[in-house]
């Protein structure tokens, strides 16, 4: 699947889309890419815009309206995706509580983590 990173900017055009990728030392790249692509955007790419109050307690009075997919399916078109294989991930770990002082629990744990992960 295409990929992008450090987004900056993004543009709509025929084939797709044409992103402005962040270089170092200042420099800036220009790529078109097919769609569906996968990309990081930069940070500060877009404004935060905050709801309101007004705007909150407006929508709670709005009414929403439950389509069916028969009826945004020419808006939507055909799925691309297809599921080959669902499954529920077995258990393999329990949950440990360390519990006691905290000085006490901080032994424990600390003790754990060089005996038994061997991360420490």
């Amino acid at each position: 699947m295409p990929h992008a990173t450090i987004i900056m900017q993004i543009e709509k055009n025929d084939g797709g889309i044409r992103v402005k990728r962040e270089l170092e030392a200042g420099f800036f790249q220009f790529v078109d890419m097919p769609l569906p692509a996968v990309l990081t955007i930069q940070s500060g790419i877009n404004k935060l815009r905050y709801a309101t109050l007004i705007g909150i307690k407006q929508a709670k009075t709005k009414p929403m309206r439950k389509v069916t997919m028969a009826e945004v399916q020419s808006a939507v078109g055909g799925n691309l995706q297809k599921i080959e294989k669902l499954h529920v991930p077995q258990k393999s770990k329990n949950t440990e509580f360390l519990e006691g002082p905290p000085a006490e629990v901080a032994k424990k744990l600390v003790e754990k983590l060089k005996n038994e992960l061997r991360i420490i």
